[in-house]
């Protein structure tokens, strides 16, 4: 399999080492069946419910070929989660490298565990999670009339002086071993969901690199440079 999936639990980028067989994406219906005096029965359309995400794996505790990124001691990894399923913060799932690519906020439904004879480490999982949507009210406070009666006519007479010079060079990241989109849209920018930008602006080097390689669309080498747009 070509893609990776990974959790960020309070700014900690988790990749999921062992890719899962079979991984369910749901996002149930709330369209309606009424009935309508002359017309009969009609369909009502209405906005799709919250997105579900469910898998079963597991966390090996000794690397393997089939294992993709950083091996993490399991029990860390199930401590974060549990953490995570325990606290009211959402959670970001990442899935890159496919067409159903996913990078939204989850809150973790329900998480299950154990470990089997033989295979003294191993933890193996089932997890469910379900998109959250930020529902807490916005405050939004406004300058007083005087205030905005002032900027607007200090904005009328003030204008803009012409600056000598070039614009300044466009900023680059050179990429270090164990660099990620991820980890270098947080960098510049604070939020590392803004990925896709950096992407976007270094499309045909990525793109360039990674064809025929089978690998992920967005991974990335040591030593290139990208601009950071």
């Amino acid at each position: 399999m070509s893609y990776k999936m990974a959790l960020i639990i309070e700014g900690r980028e988790i990749s999921i080492p062992v890719l899962p067989e079979k991984l369910t994406v749901k996002a149930a219906g709330k369209n309606e069946r009424t009935t309508v005096l002359e017309l009969g029965e009609i369909y009502i359309l209405r906005k799709k419910g919250l997105r579900e995400v469910a898998w079963e794996s597991f966390f090996p505790v000794n690397n393997a070929p089939y294992v993709t990124g950083t091996i993490r001691e399991p029990i860390d990894i199930v401590r974060a989660i549990e953490n995570s399923r325990d606290t009211p913060s959402p959670i970001r799932f990442i899935l890159v490298g496919t067409d159903l690519d996913i990078n939204i906020r989850f809150g973790i439904e329900s998480f299950e565990y154990d470990e089997r004879a033989g295979e003294v480490g191993d933890i193996y999982y089932s997890i469910k999670l379900v998109e959250w949507k930020d529902y807490s009210p916005k405050r939004i406070i406004l300058p007083p009339v005087q205030a905005v009666q002032a900027v607007a006519v200090k904005s009328v007479q003030a204008k803009e002086p012409a600056r000598p010079g070039t614009p300044p060079p466009a900023k680059t990241h050179t990429v270090a071993r164990g660099d990620s989109l991820w980890a270098i849209a947080k960098k510049y920018y604070g939020d590392g969901s803004r990925y896709p930008e950096i992407y976007n602006a270094n499309k045909a080097i990525i793109d360039g690199r990674n064809k025929g390689t089978g690998n992920p669309k967005y991974t990335i080498y040591p030593g290139q440079v990208f601009t950071i747009p």
